[in-house]
């Protein structure tokens, strides 16, 4: 059985076997986040609209016919096609983990782009009812501010939920890619069953030191990428919008794409020791 180093290394030179579908799944992310930098943007200009209409008008509401229907509709746009563009990611994924767990040393293509947009779906609704206790709970501490005892308690154990339930998520997504169907996901015998295989500390750790890995490449680059927003900002004066496109754009298409089948890689690699 290979020790955890040997998986995350494996993991790390993985991206590198097809440079080329790298890149293009790293488009996607740079579509994902060039609409989210849209998004944003709309945002404060609806905002500032809002603020200035309340101001020359000295109320404290105003009803939506008087908001900016058609920036807020364009916002609405923006944020429908940044989730659709979501779920491809998440469905390439899902086909990276497949790849790992059957072994195959090539990325996956993007030759079935409805069946990776199924499969993106599935691995949403996953995720999203994975992180539905851990909201619950630090809903419930919201509600309980005016408690000061009680709320600290609420947010320890909120958290600590949180990552239970993450551990509890990859298993559970991986469990899904292998059998293809969304029940396994919830086959929660079965998953304690596969972590249980590999043994729980040698799973937790793998997960641990994975995502230690990430953080330190994301910090490496977040520095790099620090200099790069010091030197476009002497070169180009009052830029900052450029600036901000231009560093998000190398961040998707490199970075962020490197770290998502990486990451992937790795817990697909998990789930196939898991299951020996």
């Amino acid at each position: 059985m290979p020790s955890i180093t040997d998986c995350v290394v494996e993991g790390l030179k993985y991206p590198f076997n097809d440079i080329k579908k790298l890149l293009v799944f790293g488009i996607l992310f740079v579509i994902f986040d060039l609409l989210s930098l849209a998004f944003s943007l709309k945002t404060l200009d609806i905002t500032r609209i809002v603020m200035d209409t309340l101001d020359k008008t000295n109320a404290t509401t105003m009803g939506f016919s008087q908001m900016p229907s058609g920036d807020v509709y364009l916002a609405i746009a923006i944020l429908i096609v940044g989730f659709v563009i979501s779920l491809f990611i998440m469905g390439y994924q899902y086909n990276v983990i497949s790849f790992s767990i059957n072994r195959k040393d090539d990325l996956p293509g993007f030759e079935d782009i409805v069946g990776m947009f199924i499969k993106g779906v599935k691995y949403f609704l996953v995720s999203f009812v994975y992180s539905i206790p851990p909201m619950i709970v630090a809903f419930l501490a919201i509600i309980l501010t005016t408690n000061s005892s009680a709320w600290p308690v609420i947010i320890i154990i909120s958290v600590l939920l949180m990552i239970i339930c993450y551990f509890f998520l990859i298993m559970a997504l991986n469990n899904m890619v292998a059998h293809d169907s969304l029940k396994k996901a919830f086959d929660f015998r079965e998953i304690i069953d596969n972590i249980s295989n590999l043994g729980w500390g040698k799973y937790v750790g793998t997960v641990i030191f994975t995502a230690i890995v990430f953080m330190i490449i994301n910090m490496a680059i977040g520095i790099i990428m620090s200099f790069l927003a010091v030197i476009f900002a002497a070169t180009i004066n009052n830029q900052a919008i450029v600036i901000s496109t231009v560093l998000s754009i190398i961040q998707a298409l490199f970075v962020t794409s490197y770290c998502s089948v990486f990451f992937n890689r790795v817990s697909g690699s998990i789930y196939r020791e898991s299951i020996k």
